[in-house]
């Protein structure tokens, strides 16, 4: 059984999982108990090992620029450790016993989607930073509306947590952050997401050579598609299919636009797309950060990504062509037509019509003013994490 399968078969049977869950948590307590604490080590993930990304990846390089952490030992865990080179420290494979033991002896944890695998291993040594991976627009942490796992009496019970350091980027997600992790609300920093503080530096030069290296014209203007991953489709069949017909958008938009397709890393293929002067699959790209920064649109539908594109300040377009069913199944904390900076559409004629006439200054406004009310702390949130870290060590 491969990775995934054994992933989606594990959200099927949440009984076994329980059971999992409450063995390994017994077994690693029982093992933490021989496990000496190395007081300069620090433990790094991105999206449970896929990546080398995000987050964690912007606070570890603040951790390496940083003289307080010179002779600390960085430790990254993947799931394929092979893929990835570091500048600095050393690879481990995650979900490994050699993974579990360095959760006990590390001091320090940085991830963006939790670090010890739903286990809720809790040591008083450890400082755990989960900077999360995104402002929540749909349902998260057991709230969905179809979740096998979302009455775990464990986490309904457990007791307020005070020491786990928190990202949010403004008030509405420190709120929904306070509620489904049980956090006291004081503990989540309003500083934003620390992948977020690249996204003002980028320089005309910079862009270009993003621009050269995908092979996107430099005289088009660019919208980037950053679709919705929907756990909830057939786990055999992984590949994103929305009704958009690339043909029609070709001839239509074609003269003025390049369209860059973003799938979640989940999905494995995105629309049957073959690379073209016109549309590019760029989900294998690295730094998402990069593609935001090359783009003139943004094209959504649920996605977290409407709060970070906002800080560059421009346009945004939503595609909601499943809406209702999106909300049956995994459910939205935010009303769509009331809260984006753009009207949602429902069809592919009228998100093009919208495309052909947009008023290009009157959606950078909407979009500022999106921006102010959701991302207001943006820019310095790696050095706002760090020193907090910091007074904490």
């Amino acid at each position: 059984m491969d990775r995934n399968r054994l992933i989606s078969f594990f959200k099927e049977n949440p009984v076994i999982v329980r059971c999992i869950w409450s063995l390994a948590r017994l077994f690693l307590r029982i093992w933490g108990c021989f496990v000496p604490l190395q007081k300069k080590t620090m433990i790094f993930s991105s999206f449970g090992g896929r990546k080398f990304d995000d987050s964690p990846k912007a606070l570890y390089d603040e951790v390496c620029k940083r003289k307080e952490f010179d002779d600390w030992r960085l430790i990254w865990a993947f799931i394929n450790p092979d893929a990835y080179t570091l500048p600095r420290g050393e690879k481990m494979k995650i979900d490994t016993p050699a993974f579990f033991k360095a959760l006990l002896y590390s001091r320090v944890w940085i991830s963006n989607s939790g670090m010890d695998r739903g286990i809720g291993l809790k040591r008083k040594c450890n400082i755990r930073i989960e900077t999360w991976h995104g402002t929540p627009l749909k349902k998260i942490g057991g709230e969905e509306n179809q979740n096998s796992l979302r009455k775990r009496p464990e986490e309904i019970h457990t007791k307020i947590d005070r020491e786990t350091i928190r990202c949010a980027q403004s008030n509405y997600d420190q709120v929904i952050f306070a509620r489904i992790f049980r956090a006291d609300i004081s503990s989540i920093l309003l500083c934003d997401l620390p992948r977020n503080d690249s996204l003002t530096k980028y320089t005309e030069e910079r862009i270009r050579q993003i621009k050269n290296s995908i092979n996107v014209s430099l005289r088009k203007k660019v919208i980037l598609y950053v679709p919705t991953y929907r756990e909830y489709l057939n786990h055999a069949d992984t590949s994103l299919k929305p009704p958009i017909n690339i043909s029609k958008w070709e001839t239509i938009l074609g003269e003025e636009y390049v369209l860059l397709v973003r799938a979640h890393y989940a999905v494995t293929k995105a629309l049957e797309i073959e690379n073209s002067p016109f549309v590019k699959d760029v989900s294998a790209y690295p730094f998402i950060n990069d593609l935001y920064a090359i783009s003139d649109i943004l094209l959504s539908d649920y996605s977290s990504a409407y709060f970070d594109y906002a800080i560059l300040d421009r346009p945004m377009l939503c595609y909601a062509y499943d809406k209702d069913e999106y909300e049956k199944k995994r459910g939205l904390y935010l009303d769509l037509d009331k809260v984006l900076p753009c009207e949602v559409d429902y069809t592919e004629d009228s998100l093009i019509k919208h495309i052909v006439k947009l008023n290009y200054k009157d959606a950078v406004e909407k979009s500022k003013r999106f921006h102010q009310k959701y991302a207001p702390y943006s820019g310095d949130a790696c050095k706002v994490v760090v020193d907090k870290l910091i007074s904490r060590l």
